[in-house]
C-alpha cells in the first residue's frame, strides 16, 4: 500500500512538474539531498531517542497511533460530538 501511494505521489509531482516547466534534473537533485538529509537525520535521533527512551518509545508510539485512528474515525462519524452532546 505504501509503495502505491509513494507512486501516486510521485505522478502527482511530475504532473506538476510538466505543466509547471521546471527543469527536473535541479529539482530532483534538490529532493535527493533533503531526503538524504533528512532520513540521515531521522536515523541518528531514532538512535538516540531509542536508547534513551528505551520501551516507552514503542508504547508512545503505540498510542500515538491509536490516537490518530481514534482522531480519522471521530472526523468520519463524529461519535465524540454525539457523545458531548448527550452529556452537556
Amino acid at each position: 500500500m505504501l509503495a502505491v501511494a509513494t507512486s501516486i505521489d510521485a505522478l502527482a509531482v511530475g504532473i506538476s512538474f510538466a505543466f509547471l516547466n521546471v527543469s527536473i534534473i535541479p529539482a530532483a537533485s534538490i529532493i535527493c539531498i533533503i531526503t538524504f538529509l533528512v532520513c540521515v537525520v531521522g536515523v541518528f535521533v531514532g538512535n538516540k531517542a531509542g536508547d534513551i527512551f528505551n520501551g516507552y518509545a514503542e508504547l508512545a508510539g503505540g498510542i500515538i497511533l491509536i490516537l490518530i485512528g481514534f482522531n480519522i474515525f471521530n472526523e468520519h462519524t463524529h461519535v465524540l460530538n454525539n457523545i458531548l452532546n448527550l452529556l452537556f
